[in-house]
């Protein structure tokens, strides 16, 4: 009898209200990021610096998504364990 009142009382411990986990993430992240905003290029060296442009656009977009990974992921060493019941989804 009194393994299942121990039982009862651990289930009884497990409800509760589930805590739902706030991700805050910097408005200045979701911005978009430009790339090559003038003319289309009439010479060689214009090319050259539109696809310049268009790579420095696309890392720089590529490291606000990596930053916007760590922040609801975790870090690479300690990612975050996020289930259907510690993550509020």
């Amino acid at each position: 009898m009194r393994l299942c009142l121990i039982i009862f009382a651990l289930l009884l411990a497990g409800c509760g209200q589930p805590t739902k986990r706030v991700i805050k993430i910097p408005t200045d992240l979701m911005e978009p990021e430009p790339g090559w905003t003038g003319p289309v290029p009439q010479t060689e060296g214009q090319l050259v610096d539109a696809a310049l442009a268009e790579k420095t656009g696309r890392l720089r977009a590529n490291e606000k998504l990596g930053t916007i990974r760590e922040i609801v992921v975790g870090p690479p060493d300690k990612p975050v364990r996020c289930n259907f019941f510690n993550c509020g989804i």
